[in-house]
């Protein structure tokens, strides 16, 4: 596969929001059976909320003091320095509802309407900033999960806050990928090599599953990260690397 932003027709990154991150819109208006897990990456996702979107009891006030959302395989949590204000589980969680979440927290969205592919499906998805975006399942997302990425450090609301994104470990877009790079085994990346020379590699940080399609060839599913030349361009949560698309 080749992402819609220079990755070679072998990296997987998940299409999904690659594709979305990178223009595969019609229009942007401003209204397997899973395999035990390899051994080698030990998911450090936080437990999914009880709730689809758990807003606090404090409600949208505490929502609009939000300034760092960590993405995991399993949740988006919502944090206010290092207090966590609500999450909002991907898994199970209407769009509406977590839209109308991430709405309180970083201002209205663009929704893009997105034409089926051989690796999108049919959906209206919606966006903040440049390309930080959250839809329902693609064809590395699995049903009933929804996808989310972005490819930009922060979010830069209405209000004039900025909300950065991160990884479990602290790690943004524009981030050296080195330190996930030494602190996860080779089972949960992708390193591109039919194009040494980009210097590409895709890691999945929080392993949700790691299913083995023929001998010898696993396919992590997970929250993960993309980067080029050691520097991270997305993040995203979950999808599936190693594919065919």
């Amino acid at each position: 596969m080749r992402s819609p932003w220079g990755m070679t027709a072998a990296a997987a990154v998940s299409v999904s929001v690659m594709a979305v991150l990178a223009g595969c819109t019609t229009t942007d208006s401003a209204a397997p059976t899973s395999s035990p897990s390899a051994s080698a990456s030990t998911s450090q996702t936080p437990a999914p909320s009880t709730s689809a979107a758990a807003a606090p009891e404090q409600g949208a006030d505490a929502l609009a003091s939000v300034d760092t959302i960590v993405v995991s395989a399993t949740q988006l949590s919502l944090r206010a320095a290092d207090s966590e204000v609500a999450s909002i589980a991907l898994v199970g969680t209407p769009l509406d509802d977590a839209v109308s979440t991430l709405t309180d927290v970083l201002g209205e969205p663009r929704p893009s309407d997105l034409e089926a592919s051989s690796c999108v499906r049919a959906q209206t998805a919606w966006s903040w900033g440049d390309a930080t975006r959250i839809g329902t399942p693609d064809l590395h997302t699995d049903d009933g999960t929804l996808s989310f990425g972005t490819n930009e450090t922060a979010v830069a609301t209405t209000d004039g806050r900025s909300v950065r994104i991160e990884t479990l470990t602290g790690e943004a877009v524009g981030d050296s990928v080195a330190p996930l790079d030494e602190a996860l085994d080779a089972t949960v990346k992708d390193d591109f090599a039919t194009a040494p020379d980009q210097e590409l590699l895709s890691i999945v940080y929080d392993l949700v599953r790691n299913p083995q399609v023929d001998s010898g060839d696993y396919r992590p599913y997970g929250a993960s990260v993309y980067s080029e030349k050691g520097v991270i361009e997305s993040i995203q949560g979950p999808n599936e690397i190693k594919s065919d698309c």
